[in-house]
């Protein structure tokens, strides 16, 4: 007859064989969980990049074409100032097509992805987006003081 000591080392030997088993289908669960929740988050990023896209290209002409209208209503017309901003705004829409170019392409299924490659994509996604928001800024900050300005002329004209 077995022994106390043999006993509880079969017992701890199984225990730690059935901890082994369960702790490595968890790390697996996990690990799909983790890749469902990237895959998750790039679609997300992919839609938010679409709503960033959407128009951008006509939104900087209408902002280029309202600053030209202002410029003209102030009397800077044909000015080095007016000059500077087609030059500026000629190197941002070539900066525009480049980006453009080069924007991450969305795929249809990323289940052959590992985390490691859906974080990649992720990462390159909002930094794609962040590029094209800030270019989308500028002209937003400019459109913007177009705005201030034509509210000064309309208070001048009414005067």
């Amino acid at each position: 007859m077995p022994d106390f000591a043999t006993i509880t080392g079969v017992i701890g030997a199984v225990t730690g064989i059935i901890a082994l088993i369960v702790s490595i289908k968890n790390y697996v669960r996990v690990s799909a969980m983790k890749a469902l929740d990237l895959r998750l988050e790039l679609q997300k990023s992919f839609n938010n990049l679409d709503v960033v896209l959407s128009g951008v290209e006509a939104y900087l002409d209408f902002v280029h074409q309202s600053h030209m209208r202002v410029l003209a209503a102030t009397g800077r017309n044909q000015s080095g100032e007016m000059k500077m901003f087609e030059d500026d705004f000629a190197n941002d829409k070539a900066r525009l097509r480049r980006l453009l170019g080069s924007q991450p392409r969305r795929e249809a299924n990323y289940e052959r992805h590992t985390p490691g490659d859906l974080e990649k994509l992720v990462v390159s996604v909002h930094a794609f987006q962040g590029r094209v928001a800030e270019l989308r800024g500028k002209y937003q900050k400019l459109f913007e003081a177009d705005e201030d300005c034509r509210k000064e002329i309309r208070a001048e004209h009414r005067q």
